[in-house]
This record gives structure tokens, C-alpha cells and sequence, in this order.
């Protein structure tokens, strides 16, 4: 059994253990509303009894404990539901983002805008061609056609710009996100130091602990990650993406960005070095440029070859397409053309995971063996750079626009380089053949190559028109200078319009219907409504995909705080008790000084 003042220390731990217990309840209610903050409790223990040796048996043998100590402070957290949530978390944050960039760009089609939409834009260009093809000497059908002409192709450009700066957008959020992802780690890695610091000298890091885990939550809104404790110090949690260390203990690695454009820069950096001054010495150099822009393509895409003006210099080429030339890298505009895949090859931006320790590199890219397979990274680099139809990206529509307008601007091209210009002062007054009605690049037909164009039996230019529409895209969709400088420069007539003889063919509107026609024969709209449905088909379900994905994130966070966050109910009855405790002990104490007294002043007095 124990001394007398064994029960005082006993009745003392009480008091203690009771206070502290009071203490973390009152932390728990003063942060009830603080974001990421987790309930804490008071991990209890009982002190064994002491077993002192005697020479002589004791005539009782029965042991009372010491009293309570506390053994820690635990936080009330379930893994299990933290691993739920962040996984959630990064398939919730891809889908967002995509349904994010399908809805806008959905929106800039504006169909259900009858006087805005491109569908709309067609009708009432092909509604002034037949109404041209009912009298082709009218200036005023004349001049609704090349009006009616502009606003078609200038909505077409409008929708394009949009595209073209929501594709930008998305390519700058992959770097804003890779700096946001690059300061979370190395908070995180600050994190691990503090808490191993803290645990080495024996205190608590619940609050830090908190700390950590919002970081590990927001990180894994944009991209995958795994975390496990570090090898050497458990209370430090390693991360990584894919399997490539993000965070090593105490270190954070850098996700850096850069693009192919950034490689031809260097490519013609190395042309320009005057320390190599032979084709020799820089070919390994423009060699290892090559292969590595080759391991992002299919194998023979980019090629190199020597500079036709300086043969020490190299030249690059994307599928035959200048990207270097000797010591000037081309924009990726300019060298891209209306390839919307090579413009997404040369421009979007690339990461890469920079080993701070060691400086090695790994690539972080999406598809087949990629690390990155979720998070909002995944979307935005999926929105660039995917032009399949499978989870179609931006590219993939810009190029279906592209198709779009350049089967119109050929088939109208076509049907009016074979007719008739009608003669008038602002044209020359003659009747020609062979205008484009909108831009193109034709090549001009030099057979003999005398440098001289080829012209046909009456005099007209010919041109070669196999190539002409390549760089045709919906952003730089216009008629031609020809019809934009003379409504009567807009063919007609199949035949050539003499004013001055006594047959004019001034009213012949041969190729005015087949103008009109062409909107019937090709189907513009049924195409246009392909893209669009297809497009709203796609951001409908996109939504409904991350409405469902939203659901099931708020559905585990709602099972994690239901653990880990504090209820005020639970609290204010936990104060009761330990309150109830702590005055319980005092009474043990205050029964103890009673008996003390009894002994010490009253025992042995009649």
C-alpha cells in the first residue's frame, strides 16, 4: 500500500493531469473555427505501483498505483481518410480545371446569338451571294457580298482569338502552378525541420502538424502526389510526384519550365559561337538539341541540316519547316504557320524536376509513362497540347475550325478563280479571270523556269494552288485584297465581260449560282454544328464529371472533420468532467489533510 504522502503525490498527479487536460480542451475551443486545425487530447497513463525489496514479508501484499500521469498530447486525425481525401482532391482538381476551360471556350462559340454566331455569319454571306446571282451588275449585291463576306470571316477570327488566348492562358497557368507547387514544397520542407527540431527537444508539433497537412492538401490540388515518412527521421514526411522526389526531408527540389523554342534559341546561340568555328564542331552540340526535341515527337520529326548561306552554321526543320536558321531561331509563330501542332510543340510550356542536392533532372509531362497523371497540372497541359479527339484539348478544335474555313475558302476560290471580273473604273475597266475571292498563298507557275510566271491563253497568271491553303487558319481568315479593294473584282460571270462589244455577257451569273450553291453542296453548317455539339457534348459531361468528383471530395471531408474537428458539444462536456476531476482531487487532498490532522493533534486526547 502506500505512504500517507504517497496518496498526496497520487491525489497531485490528479490535479495535474486534470489541469492539463482542461488546458488542451481550451485550446480545442479557441480554435473551433481555425482552417485546418485538429482536435487534441490528453493521452493518460497510470503510474504501476513501486516494489521496494523487504527483508521481512510484508503482512499485506496489495499495491496501489501512484496516481495518473500524461504521456502526450495526441491529435485526433485519421490517416486512412487524410490519404481519401487527398487522392479526391487531385482527380476533383483535374476536372474542374478542364470543365473550367470546356465551359469557356463553349461559350465563345455564342451559337444561341443569332446576330453574333458564326452559323449565323454563313447563312447571311451565302443569302448576298444568291441574291448577287440574281442581278451581278448591282453594286449594291455586290457590296452585301463583300460586307457580309468580312463579318463571316471576322467572326470566324474573333472565336479564334478567343482560343488562341485561352490556350495561352492555360500554358501560363502551367507556370504559375509549377512556382505555387515549388513554394508549397518548400514550406513543407521548412515544416520538416521545425517539427523534427521541435520533437528532438521533446515538445509537441500538433500546430505544425496542421501546418503541414493544409500544405499536403493544396499541393495535391495540383498535381498527384505520394508522401511517407522520411527513412531517417519519422516525424519528416517525404513527397514526391510520379515517384520523383519533390521534397527530401529538410530539402525541396525545384519544378522548372521551359520550352522548344527555348532549345532553338540555344541551337542558334551555338551557331553564332565564334569559338566553333566549323560545322564539325557544333554538330554534336545541335546534334543533342535535335534528339532531344525528336524524344518529345515521333522519331525523324525534327531534323537538322547544313545552312545554305554559311555551311559552318545548322539549320533545324520541324517535318520540313524552318526552326532555325543558321543564327536566328524563327518565332514559333512564324516557323509554325497555321500548324496549330507544331505551334503547340515549339510554345507550350515543359516541366522538369531539378534534384537540388545531386542537380539531376527528370521530366514531368502526361501520357503514357508520364509522372504527372492528375491535379489541375494535368488539365492545363492536357488542354494545350491534346489535339485527339479522345479528351480533346484546345488544339484539337482550333483545328477542326481551321479545316473548317479552309474547305470554304477553297471551294468558293475554286468555283470564282474560273470566272469573269466585272470592267469598272476602280478595276481598270477590264473583265479578268484568276482572282481568289478570299487569302491564300498560291505559288506562282514557273514550268521553264526561266524566273519568269507562266500565263495561260488569255494572259492570266497561273498559279499553283496545291499548297495555298496550308497556312489558311480561322485567325487569319479574310477575303483578298482584289475583292476588298473592288466590290467588281467579285466574279460572276463565266464569261469575260466586254462592255464595249455588242454582246456585253455584262448579265451572265453562271458563276454567282455557283457561288450560292456552294453552301447547299457543301454542308458549312453541319459542320460547324459537328464542332459545336461535339464541344457541348464534351464541357456537359466534363461538368457533370467534376460535379460527381466535387460531391465525393465534399463527402470524405465531411467524414474527416467529423474525426478531427472540433465539436463544441463534446468540448463543453469533456470541461464538465475534467473540471469534475480536477475538484474530485482536490477533495482526495483536503480528505488527507483532515486525516493528518486527526492523527497528528487529536489521537491519544481524552
Amino acid at each position: 500500500m502506500s505512504s500517507t504522502f504517497g496518496s498526496f503525490e497520487a491525489a497531485k498527479s490528479g490535479l495535474s493531469v486534470a489541469m492539463q487536460q482542461l488546458n488542451v480542451t481550451e485550446q480545442n475551443i479557441s480554435n473551433v473555427n481555425t482552417l485546418g486545425y485538429t482536435r487534441q487530447r490528453v493521452l493518460t497513463s497510470a503510474k504501476e505501483p513501486t516494489s521496494p525489496a523487504y527483508l521481512v514479508a510484508q503482512l499485506s501484499k496489495a499495491a496501489v498505483g501512484q496516481g495518473v500521469e500524461a504521456t502526450g498530447v495526441q491529435q485526433i486525425r485519421s490517416a486512412y481518410l487524410d490519404q481519401q481525401y487527398r487522392n479526391l482532391n487531385t482527380n476533383y482538381g483535374y476536372s474542374a480545371a478542364r470543365s473550367d476551360a470546356l465551359a469557356y471556350m463553349d461559350g465563345l462559340f455564342n451559337e444561341l446569338d443569332d446576330d453574333s454566331s458564326m452559323k449565323t455569319s454563313i447563312k447571311d454571306f451565302f443569302a448576298a451571294l444568291n441574291k448577287f446571282a440574281s442581278d451581278t451588275t448591282s453594286k449594291e449585291y455586290r457590296t452585301a457580298v463583300q460586307k457580309q463576306a468580312e463579318s463571316m470571316t471576322e467572326s470566324f477570327r474573333n472565336v479564334y482569338e478567343e482560343m488562341q488566348s485561352l490556350w495561352q492562358d492555360q500554358n501560363s497557368s502551367i507556370h504559375t502552378a509549377s512556382e505555387q507547387i515549388n513554394s508549397l514544397a518548400q514550406k513543407i520542407a521548412n515544416l520538416n525541420d521545425a517539427i523534427a527540431r521541435s520533437e528532438q527537444n521533446g515538445a509537441t508539433a500538433n500546430d505544425l502538424n496542421d501546418e503541414r497537412n493544409l500544405l499536403l492538401d493544396e499541393l495535391s490540388g495540383y498535381v498527384n502526389i505520394t508522401y511517407t515518412p522520411n527513412a531517417k527521421n519519422s516525424s519528416m514526411v517525404d513527397v514526391s510526384i510520379g515517384g520523383i522526389a519533390l521534397v527530401e526531408g529538410r530539402n525541396a527540389n525545384t519544378v522548372n519550365t521551359w520550352t522548344m523554342s527555348d532549345m532553338a534559341a540555344q541551337a542558334a546561340a551555338i551557331n553564332s559561337d565564334a569559338t566553333l568555328p566549323t560545322a564539325a564542331d557544333k554538330q554534336a552540340a545541335i546534334q543533342a538539341i535535335v534528339d532531344q526535341m525528336n524524344a518529345h515527337t515521333a522519331p525523324g520529326t525534327v531534323t537538322m541540316q547544313l545552312n545554305a548561306d554559311d555551311p559552318t552554321q545548322w539549320d533545324i526543320l520541324y517535318d520540313g519547316k524552318t526552326v532555325v536558321e543558321g543564327t536566328t531561331a524563327l518565332s514559333a509563330e512564324d516557323a509554325a504557320g497555321g500548324d496549330v501542332d507544331m505551334l503547340s510543340f515549339l510554345s507550350r510550356n515543359r516541366l522538369t524536376l531539378v534534384n537540388s542536392t545531386t542537380a539531376a533532372s527528370y521530366e514531368l509531362d502526361i501520357g503514357s509513362g508520364g509522372a504527372i497523371t492528375g491535379g489541375q497540372l494535368y488539365s492545363n497541359i492536357e488542354m494545350i497540347s491534346n489535339s485527339s479527339s479522345e479528351n480533346p484539348g484546345i488544339p484539337y478544335y482550333m483545328n477542326q475550325m481551321n479545316e473548317l474555313v479552309r474547305e470554304i475558302a477553297k471551294n468558293i476560290n475554286d468555283i470564282h478563280l474560273q470566272g469573269y471580273t466585272y470592267p469598272d473604273g476602280s478595276n481598270g475597266n477590264t473583265s479578268v479571270k484568276g482572282i481568289m475571292f478570299f487569302q491564300a498563298n498560291p505559288v506562282p507557275v514557273d514550268a521553264d523556269g526561266d524566273g519568269t510566271q507562266d500565263v495561260d491563253a488569255d494572259g492570266n497568271l497561273l498559279f499553283d494552288y496545291t499548297h495555298a491553303y496550308d497556312n489558311v487558319t480561322a485567325g487569319n481568315f479574310s477575303i483578298s485584297d482584289a475583292v476588298r479593294e473592288s466590290v467588281y473584282n467579285i466574279a460572276g460571270s463565266e464569261l469575260k465581260i466586254d462592255l464595249s462589244a455588242g454582246s456585253t455577257n455584262a448579265g451572265n451569273a453562271g458563276i454567282a449560282e455557283k457561288l450560292a450553291k456552294d453552301l447547299t453542296n457543301s454542308g458549312y453548317n453541319d459542320k460547324l454544328n459537328s464542332i459545336v455539339d461535339n464541344l457541348a457534348i464534351t464541357s456537359k459531361t466534363s461538368d457533370s464529371i467534376a460535379s460527381t468528383k466535387g460531391s465525393l471530395l465534399d463527402n470524405v471531408n465531411t467524414q474527416r472533420k467529423s474525426v478531427s474537428s472540433v465539436s463544441l458539444d463534446e468540448e463543453t462536456t469533456n470541461l464538465i468532467v475534467f473540471q469534475q476531476s480536477y475538484n474530485a482531487a482536490a477533495r482526495i487532498i483536503t480528505t488527507l489533510d483532515d486525516m493528518l490532522d486527526t492523527m497528528i493533534n487529536k489521537m491519544g486526547i481524552n
